[in-house]
């Protein structure tokens, strides 16, 4: 059991994601979620995340679903060392988002099994995720389909 001290799963990917990757500090983005097979971020809704007709820029939306195969990667092979990329996005703007947006992808404990096995026993897997995005009403202003690619270090 971790100790109360201990920081959540949520606040360490925080974390290790803002220091990897500083666009992450710069945004706000924050780790909602990252267990049970539910991954979400936040990202707040702010002068320095808008476009020029004061909604969310788009690369903004697009970063928030992309990270989501980060986290679950980072959750599911925890402690592995392991380098990944990303190798197709597809992402669909339904509405703008006038508020914070919510990025979230369900991967579930059977499908983090089949990634690890795939890793263990080959040195890489792959993995399409499909993320939702939603304004602070819940209402789904872009979706994203993205396939991703995990490899032991050479």
């Amino acid at each position: 059991m971790p100790s109360p001290d201990e920081p959540s799963p949520e606040v360490r990917l925080q974390r290790g994601l803002r220091r990897a990757f500083p666009i992450y500090d710069y945004v706000g983005l924050e780790v909602e979620s990252a267990r049970d097979g539910i991954y979400r971020v936040f990202v707040p809704f702010r002068a320095s995340n808008m476009n020029h007709i004061a909604t969310i820029h788009a690369a903004i939306q697009w970063a928030a679903s992309e990270v989501l195969g980060g986290l679950v990667m980072m959750s599911a092979l925890e402690g592995e060392p392991f380098f990944a990329v990303v190798k197709k996005v597809t992402i669909e703007f339904k509405r703008p988002a006038r508020s914070g947006i919510r990025a979230e992808a369900l991967f579930d404990e059977g499908a983090a099994e089949r990634l690890r096995a795939d890793f263990e026993g080959e040195g890489e897997a792959g993995f399409t995720l499909h993320a939702v995005v939603r304004d602070d009403q819940g209402v789904e202003v872009a979706s994203a389909e993205a396939e991703y690619l995990v490899r032991r270090p050479r």
